[in-house]
């Protein structure tokens, strides 16, 4: 006959080694690989508790001669328990303020060190084990190791619990809050369950049968589906909507670039103009996403923020091994895609130069292997000299060619009736008043068209002395572009591009505007292309 202490015994090991395998298979699906490997550790110990509290509650004891055996496996049983919870409350710290709390190796170092003086602690009070005569097996005597075992893993569970709640409060992601909401759930269930097991054992006398093992197995299928169905990092190759825009820039396959530039604005350009005519792009930014899809019109390319905030498609500078992680599982779904990287000097900031320079080397191997593109934005005059030899030594520079007697100096969007929606220049500081430019060109096109047009005819160019004026229009807008000198061949196809983008994002808002200039300030960043 099967004794319960064997029914109990199996069924810890059986719910712990299932938790042990769903975190392995979910591993993958965290960013951080170091709290990946803290949930894969966690449940390792589990595990090795469950094992051990078998052999414990199978072991013979002899009263008449040495119980070293049985003490061992109790002792073990206690070691493992405690890693366990202690590396449990670990992953929730280092998943949901990693950066914030543990990006130093010396903290990371203390609070393990930590929890192993507080598992030996805990280990050493475990000195008596008898026969319980109700089936369960041999057991520990010790209430004062109980009780420490108890204490102590309602007090990490409770700094983990803490840790939840405060993301959930402060956290206004979705999917942040959605995976939070889950874990608290786990966290909870498990805890209730520890809590009645400890005071059934201390102060009642009472052997459980092991649904805490069960309860820990909820809590890991808890944290696993939170990470499964909420994933933070979403990647996926997509392609944008195909726009005939003229080749600025001359990028070859498997090749890696640099743009030396203090702000990034052409790496974005020649990123946008690549996923125009077909390509897959993946952008690395310490910009914020939704201003990179406003300004640079990419509603569908993947993005990944630099930045130490948590939230979906973040990710924190340390370690610079989940950056590397991210770029190889997204050029394994699309090996020949561009990626724009800039935030170098974010970067700096926190990894070491060293590893810096590997990381980069990582990067640019990952992308230009499988015959992809690596175009890198860095201000090389605020980073050290290791790192910069190495891109000016790894990485093409890319420079747009000089136009002799050709520059764009001034861009003006207007609507339909005339009032002007963005102004751009070259020059800091503008001559002229350009509201009251578009006005008067507005007059002009009007008066032009009513008195010499024939048709739908319209003004399409001016010159005055040394400069051009280019006009182009669409149902809703009016570009103006004026060059120096004589406008060169592909402008106006670039300017054909510039408004079936503007109406294609703007078209559909023009017709209820109320006036506000705000409402259409993407279209200041979309006339940048203009001035290459």
């Amino acid at each position: 006959m099967v004794e319960a202490a064997q029914w109990y015994s199996a069924i810890s090991i059986v719910s712990s080694s299932i938790a042990l395998a769903i975190s392995a298979y979910v591993v993958r699906k965290i960013p951080n690989r170091r709290a990946g490997d803290t949930f894969v550790l966690a449940m390792v110990f589990f595990v090795l508790a469950g094992s051990f509290a078998y052999l414990l509650r199978t072991s013979t004891l002899y009263y008449y001669e040495s119980n070293s055996g049985p003490l061992a496996y109790a002792r073990l049983f206690y070691f493992f328990h405690m890693l366990a919870v202690g590396f449990t409350a670990s992953f929730i710290g280092q998943y949901f303020l990693g950066f914030a709390l543990m990006r130093r190796r010396v903290v990371n170092l203390f609070l393990q060190v930590s929890l192993l003086v507080v598992a030996v602690g805990v280990t050493l009070q475990v000195n008596t084990v008898g026969s319980d005569y109700s089936g369960i097996g041999v057991v520990v005597k010790d209430v004062w190791a109980t009780g420490s075992l108890a204490l102590f893993a309602t007090i990490y569970m409770s700094t983990a619990l803490a840790v939840l709640l405060r993301t959930l409060i402060r956290n206004k992601d979705p999917i942040v809050r959605k995976q939070t909401v889950l874990m608290t759930v786990g966290v909870v269930a498990h805890g209730v369950m520890a809590e009645t097991h400890a005071v059934s054992r201390i102060f009642l006398a009472l052997y459980l049968p092991p649904v805490l093992t069960i309860t820990a197995l909820t809590m890991a299928a808890c944290f696993a589906f939170a990470v499964w169905r909420y994933q933070m990092l979403v990647v996926t190759p997509r392609k944008e909507e195909p726009v005939a825009l003229p080749r600025r820039f001359d990028l070859k396959a498997g090749r890696g670039y640099l743009f030396r530039e203090r702000r990034p604005k052409l790496v974005f350009l020649a990123l946008a103009e690549a996923v125009r005519h077909g390509s897959i792009g993946l952008i690395v930014t310490r910009r914020a996403p939704i201003e990179v899809r406003e300004d640079y019109d990419l509603p569908a390319t993947a993005i990944v923020w630099l930045t130490s905030s948590l939230g979906q498609n973040r990710l924190a500078p340390m370690p610079p091994e989940t950056l590397e992680r991210a770029i190889r599982d997204f050029v394994a779904a699309q090996p020949a895609a561009v990626i724009a990287l800039e935030g170098v000097e974010y970067m700096a900031n926190y990894v070491g130069t060293e590893r810096l320079v590997r990381c980069l080397h990582t990067v640019r191997d990952l992308a230009t292997s499988g015959g992809g593109v690596l175009l890198v934005s860095a201000d090389l005059t605020s980073l050290q000299e290791p790192v910069t030899s190495m891109l000016e030594r790894d990485f093409e520079p890319l420079e747009l060619p000089v136009k002799s007697g050709q520059a764009v100096e001034d861009v003006f969007v207007i609507d339909a009736a005339g009032v002007l929606l963005t102004h751009a220049s070259r020059a800091e500081v503008a001559d002229t008043d350009p509201d009251v430019m578009a006005g008067m060109l507005t007059a002009i096109m009007n008066f032009a068209r009513v008195s010499f047009a024939e048709g739908s005819d319209e003004l399409r160019r001016l010159e005055l002395g040394k400069k051009t004026v280019v006009i182009e229009r669409s149902p809703r807008f009016i570009l103006a572009v004026a060059v120096a000198g004589l406008a060169p061949a592909e402008m106006r196809e670039e300017m054909r591009a510039f408004l079936e983008r503007a109406e294609r994002r703007y078209g559909p808002l023009m017709s209820s505007w109320s006036g506000d200039v705000s409402a259409v300030a993407g279209l200041q960043a979309m006339t940048s292309r203009l001035f290459l």
